[in-house]
């Protein structure tokens, strides 16, 4: 009888071991996952941060293409209109119109 009792007392100690020793590794576990979460968050910021540079820069050169395109298609309208301008005004001097 007293063999069972002692070999349930075992039993009960090696059950409250392997509880302890369950409880550690799932706490470590979830210590281990919440250290993984924050490094993924950090992560996660550092590349929206860089994606966001990124793209700001895409911006501002698209933004300096189209100012130059629009100066150049100003200076190309500037440039008609002057040549209009002499055309016309050497045609008025030598006497040749449109159409003469």
């Amino acid at each position: 009888m007293n063999r069972v009792l002692e070999a349930e007392q075992e039993a009960a100690r090696a059950i409250d071991e392997c509880e302890s020793e369950a409880s550690s590794l799932i706490q470590a576990a979830r210590e281990r996952a919440r250290r993984i979460a924050n490094r993924t968050d950090e992560r996660i910021t550092l590349i929206n941060q860089r994606i966001r540079q990124q793209l700001q820069q895409q911006l501002a050169e698209a933004e300096r293409a189209e100012r130059r395109a629009q100066r150049e298609h100003e200076h190309d309208l500037r440039t008609a209109l002057v040549d209009d301008v002499v055309t016309g005004l050497a045609a008025g001097l030598t006497g040749h119109r449109d159409g003469d």
